[in-house]
This record gives structure tokens, C-alpha cells and sequence, in this order.
């Protein structure tokens, strides 16, 4: 069974929309990778007071 798919201009359906996508998610990943990696390291300098 197939389905064929209509052709809607509201969704892009193109390589650059696929990179935008695809650099929007590795970087929001990177985002957290970094702030919850670097969250702990600003807490104990915080504490330690030096």
C-alpha cells in the first residue's frame, strides 16, 4: 500500500530546510552539552570563593 503525499507550500520540503533543521538540533544539543557541563564547574568556584 502506498500513500502519495500532496504538495503543501506551508512545510518546505528542501535540502536547506533538512540543514536548518538538522544545525537548529546539533546546536540546541550543544546548547545543554555546555551549560550543563559548565553549570557545576561556575557552583563549586562559586563556593569555594576564589
Amino acid at each position: 500500500m502506498t500513500a502519495d503525499t500532496i504538495p503543501n507550500k506551508r512545510f518546505a520540503n528542501s535540502k536547506w530546510a533538512e540543514r536548518k533543521q538538522d544545525f537548529l538540533l546539533v546546536s540546541s544539543f550543544g546548547l545543554w552539552a555546555m551549560l550543563l557541563g559548565l553549570t557545576p564547574v561556575l557552583a563549586l568556584n562559586f563556593l569555594v570563593g576564589s
